[in-house]
């Protein structure tokens, strides 16, 4: 809103131009509503004169009340910005009145409300971990595989307190994952694998990654593997189930 200068000193109060009239108007709290609105109902007018001017190939001189035009670039953006939204918003009917899901049945990492919030990755000792195995419900339940931590309290059917896959929580027992022996291979300990046991185990630190309700909270500190120590002996326990 275009104000009219004055001298602090002069004690003259400050005004403003109104739109409507071209007359200065006392800049009063009382006057502004009105102000405002007319110098809306100003641009609107021209607006519509250059949108004439520019039907008749003319150009008007510059004007206060002209609006800055967008960038090329910037058009584009906000074409594209739509276009993608309401790409989303088909597939999501789509969803619903084909399948009655939005989502066309899809369950996956991109499906977790939780990846799209920023959480604290937090680093655990094995000490710490196993306080997160499943036998104290008022806790989430954690697992650690490759090293990562998951929060798999989603699945405590599977791996709470007297299921089948309770030895794997509250520690790393990446080796397990591989072998299936859950009592004695519950170790991080990888040495004597092969890449194709390897890509197994990849396989299933993919499968949590991505999982629809299981999410990552951090990293473990592993201790070393002592080079001296015997290698696990081989187990041939392996569930078929995934956890």
């Amino acid at each position: 809103m275009t104000s009219v200068p004055h001298s602090p000193a002069s004690g003259v109060p400050k005004r403003d131009i109104d739109p409507s009239t071209g007359r200065s108007v006392p800049s009063k709290r009382v006057n502004q509503p009105y102000l405002v609105q007319q110098r809306w109902l100003a641009k609107q007018e021209r607006k519509k004169e250059v949108q004439k001017a520019r039907a008749e190939g003319r150009t008007l001189p510059p004007s206060d009340l002209d609006e800055e035009e967008p960038s090329p670039l910037a058009r584009f953006i906000s074409t594209a910005i739509l276009a993608a939204l309401g790409a989303i918003a088909i597939a999501l009917l789509g969803g619903m009145f084909f399948q009655n899901d939005p989502l066309w049945g899809y369950r996956g990492k991109w499906s977790n409300w939780r990846t799209y919030l920023p959480t604290q990755q937090q680093v655990f000792t094995p000490e710490r971990l196993i306080q997160f195995n499943g036998d104290d419900t008022s806790r989430p339940i954690l697992l650690s595989i490759k090293g990562d931590v998951f929060d798999v309290s989603a699945g405590r059917i599977h791996y709470g307190k007297g299921s089948p896959y309770h030895n794997l929580v509250g520690r790393d027992a990446s080796r397990a994952f591989i072998t299936g022996c859950f009592t004695t291979h519950l170790t991080h300990d990888l040495r004597g694998m092969s890449e194709k046991e390897l890509a197994a185990l990849d396989a299933w630190h993919a499968y949590y990654t991505n999982h629809h309700t299981y999410h990552k909270v951090g990293t473990m500190r592993l201790p070393p593997i002592d080079p001296a120590s015997p290698i696990p002996e081989s187990c041939h326990n392996s569930p078929g189930q995934k956890p």
